[in-house]
């Protein structure tokens, strides 16, 4: 926001610093408190967001939180980097089920195809 005084901007970064430090000391529910009042006063503040992906229980929140920082900023690559991190096992178990798929489907391919060759050919030694 930039219609915001100065010293509006210096007790908004002032808390986003109490907060930053109660989560580096372990405790990150009063800085959720904190950053969610920062976040309700201005969704675009980019820093909150990025803190409170550090201080939800949740990988889904931190999700959430990182991909908010993404569409404020998407050159921010601490918020990218912790997103991949995030994504990555979920990635690698979509690559997996996307193989046993793709696996799956040739097998049922091949098993009709041979029952297709074996009525084929009993039609012809039949006859």
């Amino acid at each position: 926001m930039s219609d915001l005084t100065v010293e509006e901007r210096a007790s908004r970064h002032e808390r986003l610093r109490h907060a930053v430090s109660l989560i580096k000391n372990g405790q990150p529910k009063p800085a959720r408190a904190i950053l969610r009042e920062l976040i309700h006063e201005d969704g675009n503040f980019e820093e909150a967001w990025l803190w409170m992906s550090v201080s939800v229980d949740s990988l889904e929140d931190s999700y959430i939180c990182l991909d908010n920082v993404l569409r404020i900023n998407p050159r921010n690559r601490s918020a990218a980097s912790a997103y991949y991190r995030i994504r990555q096992r979920e990635m690698r178990m979509e690559q997996i089920r996307d193989r046993i798929q793709m696996y799956r489907g040739l097998i049922l391919t091949i098993y009709w195809l041979f029952v297709f060759i074996m009525l084929f050919g009993m039609l012809f030694s039949l006859g």
